[in-house]
């Protein structure tokens, strides 16, 4: 069906906003001060190759004179050439590793070996695949994901927030996959909802001041001509389904920009076709909007490999071939993987099967990644792509050809022996133009805090406390900051110890909506007893807000305004709505007090949560919704300690009955005659009186004991 005078009106509009959209994140998210790794000017361009062996492993004793680019069918010289160890450490530098109070402010360029985005085309992607896709996301996070990783895990449906960001933080990317759950969209493949597809608002005319008649199973457009609304397959749906697939690949690929090395995109999708390039059609402006994707992906060195998710339930089993892939058509194989429903991405005719994939074929081919096709072995298809992302060769040429019209430029790089290359298959001819640095502190700080990584020249550490609201949809956030003393460039100012800096702290919800915050200039004057006992525990500072129910991310940057040096960080907290009745319990508070003392009141361990081996760790939490049985509760709790995933230390099981006038409270005690290191305190509570499924929830929270 050929697209009607409304479809093309409506995928013209798609296409416009898709652009600006991402346009703007490519311009917000370059990074003037670092050097990227592909750059393309009319003095050098420069590439990443990976080149494997017939087993799929990295060949990593390549030299420049094994390598031949061409552009454009002309030799070029190769006039710079490095080979990068990503797993192991970036060129010859060996990974040191990161301290722990480090680790915990977040991963800084120099501490990135590799970046991974796992976009999940879940329009195209059955409910009962989702499972699969879990267990294998989940897999990759538990198994094979290292501590200097970056990762983020993507969905096409449910916004580009708070989940989506880049983190290193094992806990929040196994949210993220947990809430890889149905959907439903009106441009879904499977599970679709039934009834209008598109408003009213669309279906009227240009400048007309009618609404379009209503047909059955469809609409008629100005032209007269019948849109299936309700049908997921016709053209419309179909075309603006890659949109939205395409576009958030995109706002992906921008938002890596920033980021250092090679970075590796999976795509995980059911297909889409690629469209016809015939020039004057709306299908030419796809395919050109195909060639700015892949453009913007050689740029910001993203190689985007491809799984098609008709593998995931296998009726027989095919042997993987992970090829580059060729960017025309041919060689289509089908019948491997899952049948293809014909009532859903295809028609009766096979050539379907094969042309849904073709647009996951030429994504990888022309970014140097990896589809995988017509494969139910997701692990080890996704080995072959982590042994791709262990390392790469940059290469650089001056074009002989150095006057840029924004032609596209075809690429061809071959290497001397029996190996497969992964390389880009052109540009566009025109220069990067690097983004203006930020001049004031105010930029200064706001670019740190947007930017997934951390800038540690001031080391920071904090503690995110929830504690129930007035309200019980909202909730309390008390954030409690610890700034090292020594990074803040004091002056003895006579008898005081005077700094000059700004703390800035933003609060975002799961859409990435920002939802509080706070911004101040402190100017403190410290006696020499304050001075010293900050030396030893940290400059403290403390900021409260009330919000809504949800997940947040509360990311807070330092800035010296003598010395220009900045640090930042980011916490997750999630907010429950103690309105549904549910278990729930504040966070943990912990606090030190003289050894076996059950009266004295503790001192407050704050952000660094440091306490000697000389006193007792206190801990209290509060209990929310518990239920009651004869006006009594019946609350089983249980304490754990745990050092470097170990076990060390487990109370038996006990029930609860302190309260105060909030409710609930569990309050504890507990000596620490242990070696002096990082633990975690658990904490298991049950509510024999509610529901199993949700009669259990957990509160934990680290500390350092020191001599």
């Amino acid at each position: 069906m050929k697209p009607s005078h409304f479809a093309k009106r409506l995928i013209a509009l798609a296409l416009t906003a898709l652009l600006a959209v991402s346009a703007g994140a490519q311009n917000q998210t370059a990074k003037p001060d670092d050097e990227p790794v592909i750059r393309i000017s009319t003095e050098l361009v420069q590439l990443d190759v990976v080149v494997t062996d017939k087993n799929g492993r990295v060949v990593k004793n390549l030299s420049k004179d094994d390598f031949i680019i061409s552009e454009v069918g002309k030799r070029q010289q190769v006039s710079f050439f490095q080979f990068v160890d990503a797993a192991g450490g970036k060129v010859v530098t060996a990974p040191t590793a990161v301290p722990e109070a480090q680790k915990r402010q977040g991963l800084t360029e120099a501490d990135v070996r590799r970046v991974f985005a796992f976009v999940v085309d879940d329009l195209t992607i059955r409910y009962e695949d989702l499972k699969d896709l879990r267990q294998m996301l989940t897999d990759f996070v538990d198994q094979r994901m290292q501590d200097n990783d970056l990762v983020a895990i993507i969905r096409t449906v449910g916004g580009k927030g708070l989940l989506q960001q880049f983190t290193s933080d094992k806990e929040l990317l196994r949210r993220a996959i947990a809430s890889l759950t149905a959907t439903t969209h009106p441009f879904s493949v499977f599970h679709n909802p039934q009834g209008e597809r598109l408003t009213q608002e669309f279906l009227t005319p240009a400048g007309g001041g009618g609404e379009s008649p209503a047909v059955s199973g469809g609409a008629v457009d100005a032209a007269g001509e019948t849109i299936d609304i309700d049908n997921p397959f016709e053209d419309t749906n179909k075309t603006l389904r890659a949109y939205m697939t395409l576009g958030t690949a995109a706002f992906v690929i921008d938002s890596l920009k920033q980021l250092p090395g090679r970075k590796t995109m999976v795509l995980v999708s059911g297909g889409f076709p690629l469209l016809s390039a015939t020039p004057g059609t709306t299908s030419s402006a796809i395919a050109a909007y195909f060639q700015d994707l892949t453009d913007r992906a050689t740029r910001s060195g993203v190689a985007i490999n491809t799984f098609d998710t008709r593998g995931l339930q296998a009726t027989g089993v095919a042997s993987f071939e992970d090829t580059p892939g060729k960017s025309s058509l041919g060689g289509a194989t089908a019948g491997f993987g899952r049948q293809p429903d014909e009532s859903l991405l295809g028609s009766k005719n096979p050539i379907d099967t094969f042309e849904n994939q073709q647009g996951l074929r030429v994504l990888a081919a022309d970014t140097g990644g990896i589809a995988v096709l017509n494969k139910n072995n997701f692990r080890e298809a996704l080995d072959k792509i982590l042994n791709a992302s262990e390392a790469y060769y940059i290469l650089a040429y001056t074009p002989i050809d150095q006057n840029f019209k924004g032609d596209f430029r075809k690429l061809e790089i071959k290497v001397k022996g029996d190996y497969k290359v992964y390389s880009r298959k052109g540009y566009l001819a025109r220069e990067d133009k690097p983004a203006a640095a930020p001049v004031t502190k105010q930029e200064q700080i706001l670019t740190a805090i947007k930017s997934p990584l951390a800038k540690r020249d001031i080391d920071l550490d904090a503690v995110v406390m929830y504690k129930a609201a007035d309200a019980p949809n909202k909730g309390n956030l008390e954030i409690n900051l610890s700034i090292d003393t020594k990074k803040l460039g004091f002056e003895q100012d006579g008898d005081k110890h005077k700094a000059d800096f700004d703390i800035a702290g933003f609060v975002y919800d799961e859409l990435g909506k920002l939802r509080g915050g706070f911004s101040e200039t402190a100017l403190p004057a410290l006696s020499q007893e304050e001075y010293d006992r900050s030396i030893k525990s940290g400059f403290s500072y403390s900021a409260n807000t009330t919000v809504p129910a949800g997940a947040y991310q509360v990311r807070v940057a330092v800035r010296d305004n003598k010395t220009g040096k900045i640090g930042t960080l980011s916490r997750f907290m999630e907010v429950p709505n103690l309105a549904k009745g549910r278990l729930a319990a504040s966070t943990m508070a912990l606090g030190a007090v003289p050894p076996s003392d059950m009266k004295t009141p503790p001192v407050p361990l704050t952000a660094t949560r440091q306490i000697s081996r000389k006193q007792d760790l206190r801990y209290a939490v509060l209990l929310y919704n518990a239920k009651e049985k004869d006006k009594k509760p019946q609350i089983k709790t249980q304490l754990a300690i745990s050092q470097n995933g170990k076990m060390i230390f487990q109370e038996p099981e006990e029930m609860l009955a302190a309260s105060s006038a909030t409710g609930l409270v569990k309050v504890g005690q507990i000596g620490m005659s242990v070696k002096p290191g990082r633990y975690t305190l658990t904490l298991i509570i049950t509510d024999l009186l509610a529901d199993k499924k949700a009669q259990t929830i957990t509160r934990s929270m680290d500390f350092v004991v020191v001599n």
